[in-house]
């Protein structure tokens, strides 16, 4: 065998691996782009239930020691899901479902301890609340004295499904279903079927599930 002979052989084994590696990550995709579908069909039609029978939620959100919420209105279901391309071809960027959790309950909070300040803050910053901050400083000094919050306590909750198309998995981002957190976790795309959705639906619902089971990548972070 020559030596072009040996660079031709080499080329075509290159692309042999070129087009089964082509090949699996369109596999992967396909399933991804088929968990997504599945979720989107799920949630155009749990939003319309919901908003229907505009569920209470059983979790307590807590803004400090003195300031807690249960029985909260859950309301103002919306669902979206956004396209993209990829290798020429459209698939899905993401899925997500949104939605309010209202009290109505105007509040006017003051703190003055650096470490409540920030615990506040951090929960205010991941409730989704529109909040109005004052800083309050010493006229001489120029030091902080307090910190003044005015805010309705109607808080938010958001379900984000990101595909990652080449692996053939789901990620999921969860924000408070549990409390002021969010917790992330992963899953193969194949495992994303209505039963999944049916545990994350009990979830939201405040009921036992487990959503959770088998997932991959579980992260929880508190506000």
């Amino acid at each position: 065998m020559g030596f072009l002979d040996d660079l031709k052989r080499q080329a075509d084994e290159a692309k042999a691996r070129l087009n089964t590696d082509i090949g699996q990550l369109e596999r992967n995709s396909a399933l991804a782009d088929v968990a997504c579908k599945t979720a989107s069909t799920y949630f155009s039609t749990l939003v319309q239930q919901l908003n229907v029978l505009l569920p209470r939620s059983r979790v307590i959100y807590r803004l400090d020691k003195r300031n807690a919420f249960e029985a909260m209105q859950l309301c103002d279901f919306r669902f979206d899901a956004r396209r993209t391309r990829l290798r020429g071809a459209e698939v899905f960027d993401h899925v997500a479902l949104r939605w309010r959790m209202k009290s109505g309950t105007r509040l006017n909070l003051v703190k003055n301890f650096l470490p409540d300040i920030e615990q506040l803050e951090s929960r205010l910053r991941r409730s989704g609340a529109q909040v109005h901050t004052e800083t309050v400083r010493n006229p001489e000094s120029n030091k902080l004295q307090e910190m003044r919050y005015e805010l309705v306590a109607d808080f938010e909750g958001a379900v984000t499904i990101t595909p990652d198309h080449d692996n053939g998995r789901l990620r999921f981002e969860l924000v408070n279903l549990d409390g002021f957190e969010t917790v992330t976790v992963e899953f193969p795309a194949f495992e994303i079927g209505t039963a999944r959705m049916d545990e994350l639906a009990r979830w939201l619902m405040g009921e036992p599930n487990s959503f959770l089971k088998n997932g991959q990548g579980l992260r929880r972070v508190e506000a």
